[in-house]
């Protein structure tokens, strides 16, 4: 019923969904998920594919800016434009 195209799409744990993500992509948006480590094959591969931008803090990669967050209770925030 969202007309999404183009549009980056935010949503918390609770929506992290794989029909919901579908959705989002078949209306051309964008999205920005949650990931949690009880999801432990996606967290693993998500986590090694920016272990080595993040210790290198980003030399070598493209990208505009990068910054680490610690949101508390073990949630640390990671972004990487």
């Amino acid at each position: 019923m969202l007309d999404i195209a183009g549009c980056i799409v935010t949503i918390d744990a609770i929506g992290c969904q794989k029909e919901i993500v579908n959705l989002i992509s078949q209306k051309d948006g964008d999205y920005i998920i949650a990931l949690k480590k009880n999801q432990k094959n996606l967290y693993e591969s998500v986590e090694l594919l920016f272990k080595e931008p993040i210790s290198k803090r980003n030399n070598g990669f493209n990208a505009s800016d990068y910054s680490t967050r610690e949101l508390g209770h073990g949630r640390y925030i990671y972004v990487i434009i």
